[in-house]
């Protein structure tokens, strides 16, 4: 049964996962909702508290941190999905819990290995620029994986 109104189009979207604001507006909008209807039910989401950009920050940067991101790659999308950079910034240092950049690559190098070593170093290779997509500055990448790096991080601070 199709949604009538935008308010029910936005609570069918929130029960399937938890959206940032501007995220549930720009669905809204995809669906072919005016502007006044999608800003009166995001209102009346807001109030019923349904939306909470925070927590959703906060749940989405220990999921992602936890499938091996860094902090500042998640901050970025985070932001891009609607976050403050406030709040993305916050949410992303929490769900690091104080851990160095380069204990955060150990961390998603062991994600990802299993318990096993690199079989060779081509594979080193691609568990390296693995890493840096991950978001992981490439001297922290290379102390996880324990080869030596001599070039410039490069990479702009958040």
């Amino acid at each position: 049964m199709p949604a009538a109104t935008a308010l029910e189009k936005a609570l069918q979207l929130l029960a399937l996962r938890a959206r940032t604001g501007q995220e549930l507006e720009r669905a809204l909008a995809r669906s072919g909702f005016t502007e006044p209807e999608r800003e009166s039910a995001l209102a009346r989401v807001r109030e019923l508290g349904y939306i909470n950009d925070r927590e959703t920050a906060r749940a989405r940067a220990r999921s992602r941190l936890g499938q091996g991101e860094a902090p500042r790659l998640l901050a970025k999308k985070l932001v891009a999905q609607g976050v403050r950079e406030g709040d993305a910034r916050a949410a992303a240092v929490e769900a690091g819990e104080g851990a160095s950049a380069e204990e955060l690559a150990s961390r998603a190098l062991e994600r990802r290995l299993k318990g096993r070593q690199p079989a060779d170093e081509r594979e080193q290779r691609r568990l390296f620029r693995a890493l840096v997509g991950k978001g992981h500055s490439p001297s922290a990448a290379a102390k996880a994986l324990g080869i030596a790096w001599e070039g410039n991080d490069d990479v702009e601070d958040w």
